[in-house]
């Protein structure tokens, strides 16, 4: 555990280093945010999508053959609707996020459709929410993940739909301690989901 934090530590510092040293060229810093349609993998309870928020600071940079890198730094909230016969809460949790989105398009001149690849990790900063005292004492802090979509990049701005597999757990607890709220399938469960941002570059 001490290792993984202190990997996502150093993969925070340094994508902040090497966005702080970057040349601030025109179209290339943006800001992002957008919202969230996440539920959870639970198979034994009914889970509804929840709608949350992401927002942040994000860098693009131009590669060779229609392809470019397009690291971001976010604070993501993700969530779900959680009920059964014996409860009928919700749990949303925020994560610091390093997104590394990798694009593919082509250059239309008045715009760029794109597809990408982005492989994401976070830490759990927060829980809200009904379930939010059982996570602040077995949530899993760290999550990890990748997310496949697509969007189009018109002058400024962009616009960019992705789904998101999260590998993550929601929780590290065990089962005698879900049975109490009645959710044991939330000790395999993980947030996946929509994300749809809209970018603007400076």
């Amino acid at each position: 555990l001490y290792d993984m934090k202190r990997l996502l530590t150093l993969a925070v510092m340094s994508v902040v280093a090497v966005l702080c040293c970057m040349k601030a060229s025109a179209g290339n810093f943006g800001i992002i945010g957008g919202v969230n349609f996440f539920s959870t993998s639970i198979k034994e309870i009914n889970a509804d999508t929840k709608t949350q928020w992401h927002a942040g600071i994000t860098y693009k940079l131009d590669l060779p053959a229609g392809f470019q890198f397009q690291p971001a730094l976010l604070y993501n909230v993700k969530g779900a609707k959680i009920g059964d016969k014996m409860v009928n809460t919700d749990l949303s949790v925020g994560y610091a996020e390093l997104l590394a989105s990798v694009q593919w398009g082509l250059d239309l001149i008045a715009f760029r459709p794109f597809v990408d690849v982005s492989p994401f990790i976070g830490y759990a900063t927060n829980g809200t929410g009904g379930l939010k005292g059982l996570w602040k004492e077995v949530g899993n802090r760290f999550e990890w993940g990748v997310g496949v979509g697509g969007g189009i990049d018109i002058w400024r701005f962009q616009i960019a739909a992705r789904y998101n597999w999260n590998f993550g757990r929601i929780m590290d607890a065990t089962l005698d301690q879900l049975k109490e709220v009645s959710v044991e399938g939330l000790r395999s469960a993980n947030f996946n989901g929509v994300t749809l941002s809209l970018a603007y570059f400076f």
